[in-house]
């Protein structure tokens, strides 16, 4: 059986955070573009592959996510681009370290081959 893929940003964004939440590499795979650009909360671009590798090593692990707020849009001809601003409470296990605050996560997404794709993003601390 064929997994489908989701049809709307707000769709594809929810399926993001629940494979971020059970670090689902497979899932994320399928959702991120090999040319992601991501600025951490730290400021250092990352890649498809750190995230990845992050999640399946167990160097990032979300022992919850729980979404405040959430805006979508999207754009292009066909509404093949658009964009997702999240802001949730996490409680994130990083190398090891138990790190509990509010996040505010930005993602640019684009439709490729039918199905969407983080291709730009950046997390920062919520005010």
């Amino acid at each position: 059986m064929q997994e489908t893929e989701p049809i709307s940003i707000d769709a594809a964004e929810t399926a993001l955070q629940q494979a971020m939440r059970n670090s689902d590499v497979a899932a994320l795979d399928r959702m991120i573009s090999d040319d992601l650009v991501f600025v951490g909360i730290d400021g250092k671009n990352l890649s498809k592959q750190d995230d990845l590798e992050s999640h399946r090593n167990g160097t990032t692990r979300f022992e919850r996510l729980d979404e405040i707020s959430r805006r979508c849009s999207s754009a292009g001809e066909g509404k093949t681009t658009g964009s997702t601003e999240v802001v949730a409470d996490v409680v994130n296990v990083i190398n090891g370290e138990r790190v509990k605050g509010r996040l505010r996560w930005h993602r640019e997404w684009k439709l490729t081959d039918g199905r969407w794709q983080v291709i730009r993003g950046s997390v920062s601390i919520a005010g």
